[in-house]
C-alpha cells in the first residue's frame, strides 16, 4: 500500500498527489513515468513523474480528472489515504546535456512533467525558457516554481485571460525567429506536441516529445504503446517516452489513440448518468425517482454453472452478479418513500441506503451501510431466504407484473466485491466487562461483533475444531464457499474478538464456572440445535439411516467426499431417499448426488407449494436430477436379513383442513407404495443440544429442551445468562439467529453498563442502549449515570427534525427508523422558540396559506357532489385546522382568522372546471399545496444560512406531504376505492 502524504487541488479537475514511495523516489529521473493502480480490479494508468524528493522518499504527480480512474482519484482519495500499486520508475530518463538554449513547452497537465527536466537542464548550465500553456487563468499552476529555474517564463492562455493570448505554438514560433533554441522539449496533449513539432520543423530545431500514450503494463510486455519513429517500431514504455518528434509518425499515433473512442464515450455517458443519480438521490434527497413503467419486470438472472457439470463437484453453483448485472438490478429499486423491505429484514439493514450507494458506484459506502446492521453480507446474501423476508416486502412487487428487487443477490455482490476498510479494534471510552459466548455460529458471531464495539472483552468458545458453527458443518461449500466464512471471521478477530476451539461448554467448562472462577460478567449461549429428529417408524436403527446433521457433518466438516484421501468415510449406496423438503433436505439431496449416487429422491408429505425450502434450492435440485415424491409420507424403512436398508414404504397423502399454522394438513389415503433404496437421510429439523441444559441446574427449558428467554432481551431466568439462536427457537435461518445475537448484545451491554443491578433487563432500556453509555428509552438521548429511571424527558412532548427534508414532527417518544416523508435520518430537537421578524414572517405566511386552504376545503365540502367527497374535504379542512394549531403550539404564536372563497381559490389555482366537480376540486387542492411548497422552497433558498431557512424547509415538506396525500386520495376516488383518510 502506498500512502498519499500530500494532496493539493489546482482547479476543479486538476490536482497533485505526493506519494510516499522511497524506492521509486530513489531511482526517479527527469522524463520517467510510473504505473499506478488504485485497487484490485482497477485499471493501470501511466502518469509522468512531476517531481521527486529522494530524502523524503516521495514522488509528486499532477493529475487531471478526465476518465473513470482519475475521477476516482480526485473524488475518493484524500491526504492519508492509501492505494495498492505504484510501479516505477519506468521508461528512459531524459538525456541531460548542455546544448545551450533549451526551450521547454508544457501544455495543460504537460506542464508538471516538464518541471523536473527544466530543473535538470538549468542545473547542467543551460539557458532555459519555459512556455506554459493553459486554457484559462484559473488553470494556471506552478508559475513561481518555474520562475526559480527558468531564465524566462512565458505563460499562454487560450482565452487570453492571463499572460500571452493564444496557443503555445505562437510563442514557440516567435522564439524560433528571434531567439533560436538549440533544443525544444514539448510535453502535453498529442495534438499540441504534433503542432510544436510542425512549428520547429522549418527551423530545423531538434524537438523531443513525450509519448506517454495508452499503456497496459508499462514494462514492455504488451506492446500497447507502440509507435513508429523514423520508420522503426518503438515502444514508449521502454524505448521512450521521449522521442525525436520530427521522426514520429503522428497520423498513425492519432489513429491508435482513437481506437477506444466508442468505449470512452460509453463510459462518459455512464458517468453522466451516475452524476445525475447522485444529484437526485444524494444531494437533493429525492425518493421514488423513477416510474414503475420504466423498470425491468423481472430480476436480472444470476449466472449459474451448468447443472450436469456442477452435480459432480462441490464448487459454488451460483456464480453471483458481475458489476454490470449488479448495477442493472440496482436500477430496479425505485428508492421508495416508505421502504417496507427494511421491516422484512430480521437485522434491519437499511436496504434502500445500500442500494443508493450502489447506484452511484460507491461499493464501499454500500458495504458500510450493510455493516451498520449485519457483519456477514457475503454469507447472508447467499443463504438467507430473502424471498420470504425483505424481498417479500418490496414495494414494486405489489404490482403483480413486477418481480421484487433481488436484494439478496445485491447484498452478496457488495460483500464479495467492495473493499472493506481495515478492521481494527474499536476505540471505546470505557470497558464494559468480560463476556463469554458459547458457540461460533451466526448468533454468537453477531453478538460478539456488537459487544466488542460496545466495549466488552469477548471470548467465543467453540466445541468443534473450526469456527462458524452451522455455517461450517451444515451448509455445503457449493452454497457457501469456506473462504467466505474464514474471511468474515477474520474481521472479527481483527476487531478484537478472541476465539477458543475444542471447548465444550457443559463439559470442558460449565456456565457456573464461566461466571464464577473464570471471571466472566455475562454469558451468551448460542450453542445451536444439533440434536436430530426422527419419526419413530420401524427400521430407523439400520446403519444406512443418517440424520442430516451426521451426513452433512461427515462431508462438510470432515471431508467425507474425499475418502480415502481423508480419513472420515461415508457409506452411500446407489439409491438415496431424503425425508423432508426444507433447505437442509435440499442440501442432503444435492450432496448425495455429488457423492455419486445414481438415484436420489425426496419424500415429503405435503405438496411442493408447502415445501419450506427456498424456491431456488428446489429448482437447482430438479435441474441436477433429483426426483421428488410430494404428498408421500414414510411409514416403514425396509431392511434385509443382514440388517441393511433395502427400501421404504410410503403412504400417499392428500391435503385436508389447515393446521394451527395455516398450512393444510396432510391426510393419509391408505395407499402404500414401496420405494427401492439403500440409504435414508432424515432432514426433519433438529432439537436443542441437551448438554448445556443438563449441566446447568435451574436453567429454564421448555418441553422440547430449548432454553426459555425473554424475546425482547434474550434474558434467561439465570442472572447474567443470555441465550439466542437455534438453542432457543429450534432450527431457523442464519439471519434470524443473527437478529437474536444483536438483541442479546444490547441487553448484555445494558446490564453491564448499569452495574448488573436489575434482572431481567428491561426491553426498552436495552433498545435504547448506545455504545457511549446509557440512553433515555423515550428520547434516545444519553443520560448521566444515576439519573432516576433513566428517563430524562419525563412527560414532555418530543420533537424531531429530518436532516434531509427538514420536516419537524412530534410525539411522546422518539421514533425508531427514518423520516416517513423522505427516508432521511432524524435528529431530536429542543422546542424551538420563534424570535425575530424574519421567523415570524415565515409563520405568518404559513398561517395565511393554511387558513386559505382550510376555508377552501370547508367550502368544497359544502358544495361538492356526493357524500364521499363531502366527507373527504371536511376531513381535509380539519387537517389544515390541526396543522395551524400545531404551528401555534409549536412556535407559541396566535392563530389568525379569515380566508378565501371557493371560486376565488379555484381561480387562483389556475384550474378550469365547475367548482362543485370533484376533479376540479382535487386539481385545485393539489395545485394549492404544490404552489405553497414552491413558495416555501424559494423562501428557504433566499434565506439560506439563516435560522429561518430550516423553518421554511420544514413548511415546504409539510405542503409536499399534503400534496402527495391529496394525489393518493384522488387516485383512489377515481377507482372507487376508499381513501386513506
Amino acid at each position: 500500500m502506498y500512502p498519499i502524504v500530500r494532496r493539493e487541488a489546482f482547479s476543479d479537475s486538476t490536482f497533485l498527489w505526493e506519494v510516499h514511495a522511497p524506492d521509486v523516489a530513489r531511482a526517479a529521473k527527469p522524463g520517467h513515468f510510473v504505473m499506478l493502480r488504485l485497487y484490485e480490479g482497477a485499471e493501470r494508468i501511466p502518469l509522468t513523474v512531476a517531481d521527486y524528493d529522494r530524502e523524503r522518499g516521495t514522488v509528486t504527480l499532477v493529475i487531471q480528472a478526465l476518465g473513470k480512474t482519475t475521477r476516482e482519484m480526485r473524488d475518493d482519495y484524500r491526504q492519508g489515504d492509501c492505494f495498492d500499486d505504484f510501479v516505477g520508475p519506468l521508461g528512459l530518463s531524459q538525456h541531460i546535456g548542455k546544448p545551450g538554449h533549451v526551450v521547454l513547452v508544457g501544455g495543460g497537465l504537460g506542464v508538471a512533467p516538464v518541471f523536473p527536466q527544466l530543473r535538470a537542464f538549468k542545473e547542467a548550465g543551460n539557458r532555459t525558457t519555459a512556455i506554459m500553456g493553459f486554457r484559462t487563468k484559473d488553470l494556471v499552476f506552478w508559475q513561481d516554481r518555474f520562475s526559480r529555474w527558468a531564465d524566462e517564463v512565458i505563460i499562454c492562455t487560450d482565452d487570453g485571460s492571463f499572460g500571452r493570448p493564444g496557443l503555445v505554438t505562437g510563442a514557440l514560433e516567435d522564439l524560433c525567429r528571434t531567439d533560436p533554441p538549440d533544443l525544444v522539449v514539448a510535453i502535453g496533449p498529442l495534438p499540441m506536441m504534433n503542432a510544436c513539432v510542425e512549428t520547429t520543423r522549418p527551423f530545423a530545431v531538434k524537438t523531443l516529445v513525450s509519448l506517454n500514450t495508452i499503456m497496459v503494463d508499462g514494462t514492455g510486455m504488451c506492446g500497447s504503446c507502440r509507435v513508429t519513429v523514423g520508420g522503426e517500431v518503438k515502444f514508449a514504455c521502454v524505448d521512450g517516452p521521449d522521442f525525436d518528434g520530427h521522426l514520429v509518425d503522428f497520423p498513425e499515433l492519432h489513429a491508435r489513440q482513437r481506437r477506444f473512442k466508442a468505449q470512452e464515450a460509453a463510459a462518459n455517458t455512464d458517468f453522466a448518468h451516475v452524476c445525475s443519480l447522485e444529484q437526485q438521490l444524494v444531494v437533493e434527497g429525492k425518493r421514488t425517482y423513477k416510474k414503475l413503467s420504466a423498470l425491468e419486470p423481472h430480476q436480472v438472472p444470476m449466472p449459474e454453472r451448468d447443472a450436469a457439470q456442477r452435480a459432480r463437484d462441490f464448487d459454488e453453483v451460483n456464480l453471483g452478479y458481475g458489476m454490470a448485472e449488479a448495477l442493472r438490478e440496482a436500477e430496479r429499486c425505485i428508492q421508495c418513500h416508505k421502504p417496507t423491505c427494511i421491516a422484512g429484514c430480521p437485522v434491519g439493514i437499511d436496504i434502500p441506503r445500500f442500494i443508493r450507494h450502489m447506484l452511484v458506484r460507491d461499493l464501499e459506502g454500500a458495504l458500510d451501510a450493510i455493516y451498520d446492521s449485519s457483519i456477514f453480507p457475503s454469507i447472508c446474501g447467499r443463504v438467507c431466504p430473502q424471498e420470504s423476508q425483505c424481498e417479500a416486502q418490496c414495494v414494486i412487487a405489489k404490482n403483480k407484473k413486477l418481480e421484487p428487487v433481488a436484494i439478496g443477490r445485491l447484498e452478496r455482490f457488495v460483500g464479495d466485491f467492495a473493499r472493506p476498510a481495515r478492521a481494527e479494534p474499536p476505540k471505546v471510552a470505557r470497558r464494559l466487562g468480560r463476556v463469554a459466548i458459547v458457540g461460533s455460529g451466526p448468533a454468537g458471531l453477531a453478538a460478539a461483533a456488537d459487544l466488542v464495539r460496545f466495549g466488552a472483552e469477548v471470548v467465543v468458545y467453540e466445541a468443534l475444531h473450526v469456527l462458524g458453527g452451522v455455517l461450517q458443518y451444515g451448509i455445503p461449500a457449493f452454497r457457501l464457499p469456506r473462504p467466505i466464512i474464514d474471511r468474515e471471521i477474520q474481521r472479527l478477530k481483527d476487531i478484537g474478538v478472541r476465539f477458543e476451539t475444542n471447548k465444550v461448554i457443559g463439559k470442558t467448562f460449565t456456565i457456573a464456572q464461566l461466571t464464577g472462577e473464570m471471571g466472566f460478567d455475562a454469558v451468551f449461549v448460542a450453542a445451536g440445535a444439533g440434536a436430530p429428529a426422527f419419526l419413530g417408524i420401524p427400521g430407523e436403527f439400520a446403519g444406512q439411516v443418517y440424520s442430516a446433521n451426521e451426513f452433512l457433518t461427515r462431508v462438510n466438516l470432515m471431508g467425507g467426499d474425499r475418502f480415502p484421501y481423508r480419513d472420515t468415510p461415508i457409506g452411500l449406496g446407489k439409491s438415496v431417499v431424503v425425508i423432508g423438503a426444507g433447505n437442509t433436505a435440499m442440501d442432503c439431496l444435492r450432496v448425495a448426488k455429488r457423492l455419486g449416487a445414481p438415484m436420489v429422491r425426496c419424500v415429503y408429505r405435503r405438496t411442493e407449494a408447502e415445501a419450506p425450502a427456498r424456491i431456488e434450492e428446489i429448482r437447482h435440485a430438479k435441474e441436477e436430477g433429483i426426483e421428488f415424491h410430494f404428498l408421500h409420507s414414510p411409514v416403514e424403512i425396509l431392511i434385509d436379513d443382514a440388517g441393511n436398508v433395502r427400501g421404504m414404504k410410503v403412504e400417499r397423502m392428500e391435503l385436508g383442513e389447515p393446521d394451527e399454522r395455516g398450512r393444510r394438513k396432510p391426510v393419509p389415503t391408505g395407499q402404500v407404495v414401496e420405494l427401492d433404496c439403500d440409504t435414508v437421510i432424515y432432514a426433519l429439523g433438529t432439537k436443542a443440544n441437551p448438554i448445556i441444559g443438563q449441566a446447568t441446574p435451574g436453567l429454564g427449558l421448555n418441553k422440547w429442551g430449548n432454553i426459555v428467554v425473554d424475546e425482547a432481551t434474550q434474558c434467561t431466568n439465570l442472572p447474567g445468562v443470555f441465550a439466542g439462536g437455534d438453542i432457543v427457537t429450534g432450527g431457523a435461518t442464519v439471519i434470524l439467529a443473527m437478529g437474536a445475537g444483536r438483541r442479546a448484545a444490547k441487553a448484555v451491554a445494558t446490564w453491564l453498563d448499569r452495574g448488573k443491578a436489575m434482572w431481567p433487563v428491561d426491553g426498552a432500556d436495552a433498545e435504547a442502549f448506545t455504545a457511549g453509555g446509557a440512553a433515555c428509552p423515550k428520547c434516545h438521548r444519553p443520560v448521566e449515570d444515576g439519573e432516576e429511571g433513566y428517563v430524562c424527558c419525563a412527560g414532555q412532548e418530543l420533537q424531531w427534525r429530518c436532516r434531509s427534508c427538514a420536516k419537524v414532527s412530534e410525539g411522546f417518544a422518539f421514533p425508531h427508523g427514518r423520516c416517513p416523508h423522505c427516508g432521511g435520518a432524524l435528529d431530536a430537537l429542543e422546542r424551538p422558540g420563534i424570535t425575530g421578524d424574519a421567523a415570524l414572517a415565515a409563520i405568518r405566511a404559513a398561517f395565511e396559506i393554511e387558513l386559505g386552504g382550510r376555508n377552501f376545503y370547508a367550502r368544497a365540502a359544502e358544495q361538492a357532489a356526493g357524500p364521499e367527497v363531502t366527507a373527504l374535504f371536511a376531513k381535509l379542512a380539519a387537517m389544515e385546522d390541526e396543522h395551524m394549531r400545531t404551528l401555534a403550539r409549536r412556535y407559541h404564536v396566535d392563530m389568525p382568522i379569515g380566508g378565501m372563497g371557493l371560486a376565488q381559490a379555484v381561480s387562483l389555482a389556475g384550474i378550469d372546471g365547475p367548482v362543485d366537480d370533484p376533479e376540479t376540486l382535487f386539481a385545485a387542492a393539489i395545485a394549492f399545496e404544490l404552489r405553497a411548497a414552491s413558495f416555501f422552497a424559494k423562501q428557504a433558498e433566499a434565506a439560506q444560512g439563516s435560522p429561518e431557512a430550516l423553518l421554511y424547509r420544514e413548511l415546504q415538506a409539510e405542503e409536499e406531504e399534503h400534496a402527495q396525500l391529496l394525489a393518493t386520495e384522488r387516485d383512489r376516488w377515481r377507482t372507487g376505492k376508499a381513501g386513506i383518510l
